[in-house]
């Protein structure tokens, strides 16, 4: 101590900040804007699922799904010289899929195409093959997936008894001459029918056409069949929307209707390809003061009262991706359209959640990653949130990354209220940390 200088630096004191100056905030009057987003075509070649019927619902007007297909062989069609033919018929797998009032009775008939589908690479939602006016086969049928496991479509004789002799004489020897025969098959709904989305197995065993005959021997009748099994196939799913708010829906993503303009409402619809997108125009006000971090955001979305039923019901999950101003998707490192991420890099999704004590149901999501890279960001934000009935699909080409997912073959839908509602659809619940520097 003897040994110090007066003169040399100082050592001033850490003045401690006053807590005073500290406030953290929770608020959930900010406003959330939303619209519908359409887009002109869906790609739905190659699912997993047919998906078949017509309904007339009361926010989205008439939805009809006609699946196309083609059974395909891999060695010769050969029947036993002696065999005395039986049958034709179509099976169909179901895959416990359904969407409607299943106790509503559907009719389906079955044509022959007149076209081979693989002429085509690629198949979206309006695309159509020509098909033969008179149907191979018809049925009127309430759907029981979880009883019954398949239908069965008795088919023309006609066709069955060509199948059957050609196969005799050896003239199916591979699937190019089949596919000069039978290019492809379409289920088609009844033009009144007002009921059931029904799905169907596209690969499977039982999703075929079973040709049945017979043979006398010195035991008895022996009973067999020829199964042809499904190949490729492709869902067409079209919709009228007049009279109702929808119809004003553009038809390019490009541009957005707001929910203003839609009585108040924003639409999801999958098999369609309507999103809905959410911007919150005033989050930007959190900028006034610089020194305002967000500890938590969560989006609180209810489904309009009255939308979700018994028959129509809501979406199990949403999930939700970045878009620009004309809604096209921020693309990740591997190709793929980049999905909103929380503070802790998980991508952003929510539940749908039924709260049996307060009578309410809801979607949760975790936007604290997204509001707090909007605030890191320098100038107007243009950015927004795109909500869609399921994930892309990340395992195939980022070229078709809707491929074969559920939001390209289902008929799952949700309307959403906006903030004019009285019970408003949209909350946005803040918590933030700001410091008044003084």
């Amino acid at each position: 101590m003897s040994g110090c200088e007066p003169t040399g630096d100082q050592i001033e004191a850490i003045v401690q900040p006053n807590v005073d100056d500290f406030s953290v905030v929770f608020s959930d009057t900010a406003s959330v804007s939303l619209s519908s987003v359409g887009t002109d075509s869906v790609f739905t070649g190659g699912p997993g699922r047919l998906l078949l019927g017509r309904n007339i619902d009361p926010y989205f007007g008439k939805f009809q799904a006609t699946p196309f297909f083609q059974p395909t062989i891999q060695t010769a069609l050969v029947v036993p010289e002696l065999a005395v033919y039986d049958s034709l018929v179509l099976s169909l797998r179901y895959d416990n899929y359904t969407y409607g009032d299943t106790t509503i009775a559907m009719n389906i008939a079955v044509h022959k195409l007149l076209a081979n589908m693989l002429d085509k690479n690629a198949y979206y939602n309006t695309d159509a093959t020509p098909y033969e006016a008179t149907p191979l086969g018809k049925v009127k049928v309430v759907p029981t997936p979880r009883s019954s496991g398949r239908i069965r479509i008795k088919l023309s004789d006609v066709l069955g008894k060509q199948i059957f002799s050609m196969s005799k004489n050896n003239q199916l020897p591979s699937n190019t001459e089949w596919i000069d025969l039978v290019k492809g098959l379409v289920l088609v709904p009844g033009a009144s029918d007002n009921g059931p989305l029904v799905g169907f197995r596209l690969f499977d065993d039982h999703t075929s056409i079973q040709l049945h005959y017979h043979l006398t021997e010195d035991d008895g009748v022996k009973r067999d069949s020829t199964i042809i099994k499904s190949g490729i196939g492709y869902n067409q799913i079209l919709s009228d929307r007049k009279g109702t708010q929808l119809v004003k829906l553009p038809n390019t993503k490009r541009i957005s209707l707001p929910s203003e303009q839609s009585g108040n409402m924003s639409f999801v619809q999958a098999g369609l390809g309507v999103m809905t997108r959410v911007d919150f125009p005033t989050i930007m006000d959190l900028k006034i003061n610089p020194y305002t971090v967000v500890n938590k955001a969560f989006l609180h979305v209810t489904p309009l009262a009255g939308s979700v039923t018994n028959f129509y019901r809501a979406p199990d999950t949403l999930y939700a991706y970045l878009v620009d101003k004309n809604n096209e998707y921020f693309q990740g490192s591997t190709g793929f359209p980049e999905p909103a991420r929380t503070l802790a890099g998980t991508p952003v999704f929510g539940k749908y959640q039924v709260d049996l004590l307060n009578n309410t149901a809801f979607y949760l999501f975790d936007v604290g990653g997204y509001i707090s890279s909007v605030l890191a960001a320098g100038g107007e934000n243009t950015t927004g949130l795109i909500f869609r009935t399921s994930p892309f699909n990340t395992s195939e080409t980022a070229a078709q990354p809707t491929y074969d997912t559920e939001f390209t073959k289902s008929a799952q839908r949700l309307v959403i209220g906006n903030q004019r509602q009285s019970n408003k659809g949209v909350k946005l619940q803040l918590y933030y940390t700001s410091v008044n520097t003084r």
